[in-house]
């Protein structure tokens, strides 16, 4: 049964990947299944190779979903009419969805009209948050690649076909979206200006990654040498930091005198919410849906199997919305970092039990080797390049992660209660937040 379950899903990707490749048409899938009907009739009435042909037959009807999948995400007839406008100034009304991104020079949010959205670029005044209802003015385009970067089918995947600079903001008013969206955001906002209170930059920045995934205020020269060493991921949160959150909000919780159940339910809240707060993106997705089969796990008492919880996780993130397995580049580097640590961690663990794991060095040695080992051909495809700096600069870092995460979740909390509180906090944070730096510093 399980083989036949495996069969299946494999069967799902390879039908959502091969039609985000090649346009497909009813009838083709309309042909799989009859070709899956077939199969299944020599399966009840034929004597031989049974098992392979219900194999087949499996593994082709689930390719024809992953397919008629695809097909209808892909599906979005109402855009036709609202391409007629494309080049044409207009005015339009409608609600920010999601909270806007700040950049250095402008603002990213995405504008929700009816089944449209449509991806603004504003200046930073008059302010928009989550929410917001406005109507705007301006001149409505699709977007257009740039020369090393498939940024239309990068939009698509989420649904975005249009997009406006710069328009002229007529009318705005606040108290639109989902009420617990709107507090998450509010919260998240009051934490990094906590940190703004406490901590210069480059340090702020680099923590609000860190603790939240907020890197949009990280300096340009600095991002550009986090990628260039391969560190990038230590400012966008992954499996690493949602199972410190996780683990965290446990280890708080047993101090707590409730149920067993009621502190897990607890977590598992907990991370859907911190998920949400941090905006959703589909590397926190795949760890929050990993780090609660994780908690429940342990609450029943079953053993929990890493890489099945991968593949479930995949599975419903790609039902959900299939485009990203072939334009979403996080998902893809965090899933593959995932399976590398589940393939390659046990076998090359035996190698190194000489190394020290003073300040569990050994164990970030061996993490880091087996996700490279499993992201760099798609890093070489990406970004053109590999970096061996990548290997001595995430083991000096790593080591000292978890408990900058402690610290700096610390201090912006304690910011809720008290500055002076949260100014003491801060120092240690800050002094670790510096040897970071230096590190990336030093290899760049």
């Amino acid at each position: 049964m399980r083989n036949l379950l495996i069969i299946a899903l494999f069967g799902f990707f390879a039908g959502v990947a091969l039609r985000s490749f090649f346009v497909s048409d009813l009838e083709f899938i309309l042909l799989v299944f009859a070709v899956v009907s077939a199969l299944g009739l020599i399966f009840w009435h034929g004597d031989g190779f049974r098992f392979i042909l219900i194999q087949a037959a499996i593994f082709l009807a689930a390719l024809g979903l992953g397919i008629l999948r695809y097909e209808i995400q892909d599906n979005r007839e109402y855009i036709s009419e609202f391409r007629l406008d494309v080049g044409q100034n207009m005015e339009i009304s409608g609600t920010i969805i999601e909270d806007p991104q700040k950049l250095d020079k402008f603002i990213r949010a995405i504008l929700k009209k009816d089944e449209i959205k449509i991806l603004l670029t504003l200046p930073h005044y008059p302010e928009v948050n989550y929410g917001d209802n406005l109507t705007i003015r301006g001149r409505l385009e699709e977007p257009e690649n740039f020369s090393d970067f498939d940024w239309r089918n990068y939009l698509a995947k989420d649904d975005i076909y249009f997009e406006m600079f710069l328009p002229k903001i007529i009318k705005q008013d606040s108290g639109g979206g989902s009420g617990v969206k709107r507090f998450l955001f509010s919260v998240k906002h009051k934490f990094l200006n906590n940190l703004s209170k406490v901590l210069p930059e480059p340090h702020r920045s680099f923590l609000a990654g860190v603790t939240i995934g907020e890197r949009a205020s990280l300096p340009e020269k600095l991002e550009e040498d986090f990628r260039n060493i391969g560190v990038i991921h230590l400012v966008v949160l992954s499996g690493y930091n949602i199972s410190i959150v996780s683990e965290n909000t446990i280890r708080v919780l047993s101090y707590l005198p409730v149920a067993k159940i009621a502190r897990t339910l607890i977590a598992t809240i907990g991370v859907i919410l911190f998920a949400i707060m941090t905006g959703g993106s589909a590397t926190v997705v795949r760890a929050a849906i990993m780090g609660i089969l994780i908690l429940w796990a342990r609450e029943t008492g079953k053993i929990y199997q890493a890489l099945s919880a991968l593949v479930f996780a995949a599975f419903l993130m790609t039902l959900v919305n299939p485009k990203i397995i072939r334009f979403d580049a996080s998902f893809q580097l965090s899933f593959l970092a995932t399976a590398g640590l589940i393939f390659m961690s046990p076998r090359i663990e035996k190698y190194f039990l000489w190394f020290p794991n003073f300040w569990k060095i050994r164990e970030n040695l061996i993490s880091t080797l087996s996700t490279q080992i499993f992201v760099l051909p798609l890093l070489i495809y990406l970004g053109g390049n590999f970096s061996w700096r990548t290997i001595p600069a995430n083991l000096m870092i790593l080591s000292a992660m978890p408990i900058t995460m402690f610290f700096g979740f610390l201090t912006g909390l304690a910011g809720f209660a008290s500055y002076y509180l949260s100014w003491l906090i801060a120092w240690p944070a800050y002094w670790l937040l510096a040897y970071e730096l230096w590190v990336v510093k030093i290899f760049s």
